[in-house]
């Protein structure tokens, strides 16, 4: 059973940079910079290859990586995300375990504005209502029945577009609407430290209107249930804004996006 980690970033000026994050694996760095170029080295076995291109986008960049994936599991991360030591035996462990499982959900831990956020906390099978939390740091899963489903990461939500993040969770909801079987991990695989987001700045506005075009992306009937459990489950975080005003940016949000 072959593994490749799925790197996505920006601007790296060498293919080393991937022992920052502590990879024991294949691997494909998809660089987001100002050339075209391929590098590859061999590390102990494992093939480390870098794909540079002037391509934006992360749902691009995700989909450069899946189109020249050829592993039994491709695993994604970010760049500012550090492996633990064994997160190929757990990975590997897992599908063996549960072999009719075709995505994983692993556990992470994230540090966000001095936080620590463990989001996965225990081993179960996963619904489409309660894996939507869980982004792409998460996400393991076999490459042959992605490209079975013509699956791939959408390209107008994510780091570099207008709408935030999202790609990650209609990603999810494809693989339901394609009877994937989805289960959580709770064998921690890596840390990730994104204190500098690109594209997060805070529960404002434009955050609940890019929420709302992503509830009716998601959801193009049952949009408006989705809005409010967002909502439900946000109060907490509405510091500078009311819970009226993020309904009503949210509804323009998915009027925005059509239907």
């Amino acid at each position: 059973m072959r593994l490749e980690v799925l790197v996505s970033t920006m601007h790296q000026n060498s293919i080393d940079f991937y022992k920052k994050l502590n990879i024991k694996s294949d691997c494909i760095i998809i660089n987001q910079t100002d050339k075209e170029n391929y590098d590859e080295v061999i590390d102990k076995g494992h093939k480390i290859r870098m794909i540079s291109t002037k391509t934006r986008g992360l749902g691009r960049s995700r989909n450069i990586g899946l189109l020249n994936s050829k592993a039994d599991i491709i695993l994604l991360c970010d760049d500012d995300e550090v492996f633990e030591d064994d997160y190929v035996e757990k990975v590997k462990s897992e599908f063996e375990n549960y072999s009719d499982t075709h995505f994983f959900i692993m556990k992470t831990i994230i540090y966000q504005n001095g936080e620590e956020i463990i989001k996965v906390k225990d081993d179960s099978e996963l619904k489409l209502y309660n894996s939507l939390k869980y982004g792409s740091v998460h996400f393991a899963f076999k490459r042959e029945v992605i490209e079975k489903y013509n699956m791939s990461f959408s390209t107008y939500f994510g780091a570099g577009t207008n709408h935030g993040s999202g790609e990650d969770s209609l990603f999810l909801r494809d693989a339901f609407k394609n009877n994937l079987k989805v289960r959580s991990s709770n064998k921690l695989i890596a840390k990730v430290y994104n204190d500098e987001s690109t594209w997060f700045t805070g529960y404002d506005e434009k955050h609940f209107f890019d929420k709302g075009v992503l509830s009716k992306a998601l959801f193009p009937k049952a949009y408006r249930l989705y809005i409010e459990y967002y909502l439900k489950g946000h109060e907490k975080l509405m510091i500078n804004i009311d819970k009226k005003t993020a309904r009503k940016k949210m509804l323009e949000g998915a009027k925005y996006f059509g239907g």
